[in-house]
């Protein structure tokens, strides 16, 4: 019996330290990137469907894994061990090697670029039926394609699947691929031949900066203060005006205006750009 309890405190003397060994202490000159890891991974539940989710999204590294592989760089072997401090998809908080951490961070980049694409391909969704009214935006086609495109790219997989939605009474659902092609390929398509149709007007009769304005706004004002869209009244006009008016206001509450003026040579391009501030709308007076 006495031989059992020495033996056995043997063993538990034995593991002990060869577990804390791995740890990351005070003192670590890598303690401060340990200490990140373990504080955020980049997961979170939704709170009603207890659906896992990441807090952030695009096409660049995420955070975890910038973390992870600045202590792999400063010699840090993937047996260490971090006190995890949240549940992951993958295990729950508590200690856990370097490698099973990136697994989890490996994990965290797929599903931020998969939400990365989602975000435009419910731009483009939700932008669909306004393409019958011509008030849709084309680069939410595109940008849907292209950020489509440099996430397979990447590495994503195009059958990797959205999580399940309801967007506007309508099923949200697919692979990242099939979502592609009924949302932001037959849009795009769409949308680049209304463009192409409406934009022939300007091409007609406008060419360089006139043109690229012309696209940019469809809409300019003329010397008097008189709006049009009408591309022969654009090309007559040696002077164009576009007002634009910023979120901020003037001490007196009113909203501010910046009246900028275009004045073109006859070939068309531009001479001469001037631009004024005025609190409220710009008087008749400043269209000359």
């Amino acid at each position: 019996m006495k031989v059992s309890l020495i033996l056995g405190c043997v063993l538990i003397l034995t593991n002990v330290p060869t577990s804390h060994a791995q740890q990351f202490k005070w003192g670590d000159p890598n303690y401060k990137l340990a200490s990140e890891i373990a504080s955020d991974i980049g997961w979170y539940q939704i709170a009603a469907t207890k659906a896992w989710a990441v807090n952030e999204s695009g096409l660049k590294d995420a955070r975890c894994m910038i973390t992870l592989d600045n202590l792999r760089a400063a010699g840090v072997p993937d047996t260490r061990i971090v006190d995890v401090k949240y549940d992951a998809p993958e295990f729950k908080r508590g200690p856990h090697t370097l490698a099973e951490i990136r697994t989890s961070c490996v994990h965290v980049e797929t599903l931020g670029k998969i939400q990365y694409f989602e975000r435009w391909a419910k731009f483009a969704m939700k932008d669909t039926p306004n393409l019958n009214s011509g008030r849709y935006e084309v680069a939410y086609y595109r940008n849907c394609i292209q950020v489509y495109d440099e996430i397979v790219k990447a590495g994503i997989s195009p059958s990797e699947r959205v999580p399940d939605d309801v967007i506007g009474g309508a099923a949200w659902s697919g692979s990242i691929e099939e979502l592609r092609k009924k949302w932001c390929d037959s849009g795009f398509s769409t949308a680049n031949a209304k463009t192409a149709a409406s934009e022939a007007l300007y091409r007609k009769v406008l060419t360089s900066d006139k043109l690229k304005i012309a696209l940019t706004y469809q809409e300019v004002i003329l010397p008097g203060g008189a709006r049009t869209t009408d591309p022969s009244k654009m090309a007559a006009a040696s002077v164009w005006f576009e007002d634009f008016s910023p979120s901020n206001v003037c001490t007196d509450g009113r909203q501010i205006h910046n009246l900028r003026r275009y004045q073109f040579g006859s070939d068309q391009r531009i001479v001469k750009t001037t631009e004024q501030e005025y609190c409220g709308s710009a008087p008749l007076s400043a269209f000359h």
